[in-house]
């Protein structure tokens, strides 16, 4: 079955081809105009009773005086260019999102905190593992442009992202900024009570983990030993399907 924006299309199409029955005298030399709004009638009833224009519509067709034809290809014009009528009548929907909450909408899938002497050896070759499958990353070395405070473009980012990939390391322990990103992700999954961190260990044993971030070790957590980095991504896809598959 043809849709709303196609049979609406198809009957505008039609009315150029017509010549409107007030310029004509016999019957026969106006039916076609009749068929035409006898079909205007039928798209009336199923789709445009709701419509702003419906009841002027409807008046049209009621009486079918000098001009209607005119005015309903008129009105049929204005409801095509009614774009919001038209996309629900095809079923797509819009989501409307509160102002107040605009500034909470997830700029990022995911935020990649590391220390930068992984990023040879782990960290590049698993950002382009999730580049591949279409993830947004927060990641300072794309993330960043020159100009940018990056203090305050990785706080930003510490913010906007759904989830944040943690690479621990003993190149992450004590590091001022790998620390203070934790920082940032652990409170927020405090708050929210909602999954957020997931951590990779990297050539660290789950003790060293425990012995220096126990707040993390209750963290179910990875081992960059035991998965490739295409691995890793395609599990973090799933984490985020599941997110998406719940809001």
């Amino acid at each position: 079955m043809a849709t709303f924006e196609e049979q609406l299309d198809s009957l505008l199409e039609r009315a150029k081809s017509i010549v409107p029955p007030n310029k004509l005298k016999t019957a026969a030399e106006k039916q076609p105009a009749d068929k035409w709004m006898n079909d205007v009638q039928i798209f009336y009833d199923t789709y445009l009773k709701n419509h702003a224009l419906g009841q002027r519509i409807n008046t049209i067709l009621f009486h079918r005086s000098t001009g209607a034809f005119e005015e309903l290809v008129s009105c049929l014009e204005s409801v095509r260019s009614d774009n919001a009528f038209v996309d629900e009548k095809n079923g797509i929907s819009t989501v409307n999102i509160p102002r107040y909450r605009v500034k909470d909408v997830p700029e990022y899938d995911v935020f990649i905190s590391h220390a930068n002497k992984d990023k040879e050896n782990l960290i590049e070759e698993l950002y382009s593992s999730l580049k591949t499958l279409g993830v947004t990353i927060f990641y300072d070395k794309e993330s960043l442009e020159w100009g940018d405070n990056w203090k305050d473009r990785i706080l930003n980012g510490t913010k906007k992202a759904e989830f944040a990939i943690i690479v621990i390391s003993e190149n992450f322990f004590d590091r001022e900024w790998t620390e203070r990103e934790l920082h940032e992700f652990l409170n927020r999954q405090n708050r929210s009570g909602q999954k957020l961190i997931l951590p990779i260990l990297h050539n660290i044993t789950a003790s060293q983990l425990q012995e220096k971030y126990p707040s993390v070790a209750d963290i179910q957590a990875i081992d960059s030993s035991k998965y490739s980095c295409d691995q890793i991504a395609l599990l973090f896809a799933r984490q985020l399907i599941k997110r998406l598959k719940s809001e």
